[in-house]
């Protein structure tokens, strides 16, 4: 019992002389407490580092039953309790004890050898369980640190995907970029007001941040000749075009179901690229869908998609004022676009403006 920190309770002072004699021979350090109110303060100082508690049960205003139900409290289980007792017949006594939290019991008059086996098998017991508590701990950590390594992996693999379909539209330019910071304010400040809130945790915003780059990922699929078109597209070629919402959701569904678990981050993804042209009304597409039936995710992507192309400068037309931008954005609440979602983002004009500017496309 080297080193062992053992905490003494016993209001006889004679008595605590004795235990301490006995352990001190065996190079334990020990603590002495002359009552209950005292043990719970050194209890309450030494928490964990207390490697055994010895309590007489019989002390006035707090027995030792009732001091180690509050020992139980307060360290938990983890520190091992003795009772001690000078009565024979005290099968009733001991069992409340028990069951109160001890762990073992003496009667006294003390048996020396008894006292430092049971003892030595208490400490033992305490620091075996510190050691697991110590590799659970370490464990623990590196299960953290692995995790958000995957994390960290999985959403740079996420935004390349992204880039890779940008990459073949280079008049894209930072879309991405700046897509994911409309998303994100917008989520924020539904999470802060509004009939959404009970909706929006941090956990929704922060996926819809990482899902967003992945709207347009269906745009892999769709023909050079039109994707690359220098100007405006005809009918047959937007027809053509609306597909890519169809074929994003759906390359993202099947990755959803090739997972042994749902994935919270996936499934937004993949209703934001399903939906995100969908329409407040019922006029959008691919489904002509409308109000609630959008995906929340997608009618926050729906606004953030049409400010960004609005404001943004392509082959065929120049890049909107803010002001212009706004004017057409404000006219589609209630039709277009989700009037909860209008208003978060007539609450957001600067910071729509100075990401605008941040993001800025060359030339």
């Amino acid at each position: 019992m080297t080193d062992a920190l053992i905490l003494l309770v016993d209001d006889t002072e004679s008595n605590l002389e004795l235990l301490e004699m006995i352990f001190e021979g065996e190079r334990a350090k020990t603590l002495r407490a002359a009552g209950g109110e005292k043990a719970l303060e050194l209890a309450k100082k030494h928490g964990a580092g207390i490697d055994l508690i010895i309590t007489d049960i019989r002390m006035p205003y707090m027995d030792g039953i009732q001091l180690t139900g509050k020992l139980r409290e307060l360290l938990g289980h983890q520190t091992p309790i003795m009772l001690l007792t000078a009565e024979r017949k005290t099968d009733e006594q001991l069992s409340a004890g028990l069951q109160a939290g001890a762990n073992d019991y003496l009667i006294k008059p003390i048996n020396e050898v008894e006292l430092l086996a049971r003892s030595g098998s208490l400490v033992r017991l305490k620091r075996v369980f510190d050691e697991n508590m110590e590799l659970q701990r370490s464990l623990e950590l590196k299960v953290i640190e692995r995790t958000i390594e995957v994390e960290m992996s999985r959403d740079a693999t996420m935004f390349a995907l992204a880039k890779q379909a940008e990459f073949r539209d280079p008049e894209t330019g930072s879309h991405l970029e700046r897509i994911r910071e409309y998303v994100r304010l917008l989520a924020a400040q539904m999470q802060k007001t509004g009939p959404y809130q009970s909706r929006i945790d941090h956990t929704f915003v922060m996926n819809i941040y990482k899902a967003s780059p992945l709207h347009d990922i269906g745009k892999v699929g769709i023909p050079d000749r039109i994707l690359l078109k220098p100007g405006r597209l005809d009918p047959d070629e937007f027809e053509i075009m609306k597909q890519h919402a169809a074929f994003g959701g759906r390359t993202l569904h099947e990755a959803e179901e090739r997972l042994l678990a749902p994935n919270q981050l996936l499934t937004m993804a993949k209703e934001i690229a399903f939906c995100h042209h969908e329409k407040w009304d019922g006029s959008g597409y691919p489904g002509g869908i409308k109000g609630e039936e959008i995906p929340l995710p997608a009618r926050i992507m729906a606004l953030a998609d049409v400010y960004d192309a609005l404001t943004s400068k392509r082959v065929y037309k120049s890049a909107m004022s803010h002001e212009e931008t706004h004017a057409i954005i404000a006219k589609g609440k209630g039709t277009h676009f989700d009037p909860v979602v209008i208003d978060a983002y007539e609450s957001l004009i600067v910071e729509f403006v100075r990401i605008r500017d941040s993001f800025k496309d060359a030339g």
